[in-house]
């Protein structure tokens, strides 16, 4: 068994709770460099401790797993205590991302985040933003603005404890598909699903949202600077959860919807290869993965080989390509000329490694960028 079939063994069995066999033998530096690159290393931890299994380095791996199962206790009683005060307000909150999908796994203490995201919509944003920064007066940074699709409340300068304010999910440039997806989080969102939290149930997306935010959240990642597995072993999870929960007819409906969605984002053929990786290395039956393919087997396996070589956050970025280094970290913006070269070439090259895999897809995210960067 080489480092990568350990390393999606491994995973499986903090997926789905199954039983696997480790090989005296094995490669843990190269399994262990794999899981990192994937944030899937603090997951390994957990499961390497709590099935008594010993590599080489488990003197630097159990201080940092501790050190991680700590902050996420401060995340938990910082989650508690936004979301008392925005109650106390008469403002719903909803936990989304990372910490509301901790729930799914066999063992919660598995699945890491980074910070506290909560869903308050459109029409409590602005208040909630005020009303919790009000409370954090010594807070070390805010984002400022309550611009943008969430607004941003660090605690403490570690960037130990930190709070997003979501007034959407996603937000797309394409009307017809923005509309779509508001749409969807509306009727999907909320469906009295909760997460225990020392006692108290807090809301958090349905796994039929989740099936489809939460691909929509890692190609995100996948588009800008890498996806790893960490967010992939999520997707299937909500996947298999909304196939367990929904009756026959609800299955078919959601299906419906997204493929109405992904076609309205040219994101089909995008979300049928993701889907290949997720059944055969996750083994997500393929009943639960809505519009299942093998077409695009060969163009998954060549994704794969990228997700694993770059791992999360590790894609090359505008920075690394010679003709943008010049503006890697600031555009130009005393010229307005500049800014268009800028512009013009930072979208150039994100289609073409989108292109790779994608080339459809990359034509028109290109095209309808750039109507919506020189419209301003």
């Amino acid at each position: 068994m080489n480092q990568e079939q350990l390393f999606f063994s491994i995973l499986r069995s903090v997926l789905w709770g199954t039983p696997t066999e480790v090989p005296t033998d094995a490669d843990w530096r190269g399994v262990l460099n794999l899981a990192a690159r994937q944030k899937c290393l603090h997951a390994f931890s957990v499961w390497l401790k709590a099935h008594r299994v010993s590599t080489p380095f488990d003197k630097q791996l159990t201080p940092a797993m501790y050190m991680v199962l700590q902050r996420l206790a401060r995340l938990n009683q910082l989650a508690i205590s936004v979301i008392d005060l925005l109650e106390a307000h008469h403002i719903p909150a909803t936990l989304i991302k990372g910490y509301s999908l901790s729930g799914l796994y066999p063992d919660p203490d598995t699945r890491d985040f980074g910070d506290v995201d909560i869903y308050v919509g459109e029409e409590h944003y602005e208040r909630a933003a005020e009303i919790v920064t009000a409370a954090y007066p010594d807070a070390y940074w805010h984002s400022g603005t309550h611009g943008g699709i969430h607004y941003i409340l660090v605690i403490d300068e570690n960037m130990d404890r930190v709070v997003e304010l979501h007034r959407v999910t996603m937000e797309f440039h394409d009307k017809q598909a923005d509309a779509l997806y508001q749409s969807f989080t509306h009727r999907y969102l909320y469906h009295s699903t909760t997460l225990d939290i020392y006692g108290k149930a807090v809301a958090v997306p349905s796994a039929a949202y989740n099936a489809l935010y939460v691909f929509m959240h890692a190609w995100h990642h996948f588009e800008s600077t890498g996806v790893g597995f960490r967010q992939l072993g999520d997707w299937a999870l909500c996947l298999q959860l909304a196939h367990e929960q929904l009756t026959p007819a609800e299955w078919q409906t959601l299906t419906q919807e997204i493929d109405e969605m992904l076609a309205a984002l040219h994101m089909k053929t995008a979300w049928q290869t993701f889907g290949h990786i997720l059944v055969q290395e996750l083994h997500l039956p393929t009943e639960a993965f809505p519009l299942y393919t093998t077409e695009y087997q060969e163009r998954a396996n060549r994704l794969l080989r990228q997700l694993l070589r770059d791992g999360h956050g590790g894609r090359p970025a505008k920075g690394d390509c010679r003709l943008m280094k010049r503006f890697a970290w600031e555009r130009p913006k005393k010229n307005r000329l500049l800014q268009k070269s800028y512009t013009a070439c930072r979208l150039l090259f994100e289609a073409w490694q989108m292109a790779k895999f994608f080339p459809d897809l990359a034509w028109h995210e290109l095209h309808a960028t750039l109507r919506a960067s020189f419209r301003h």
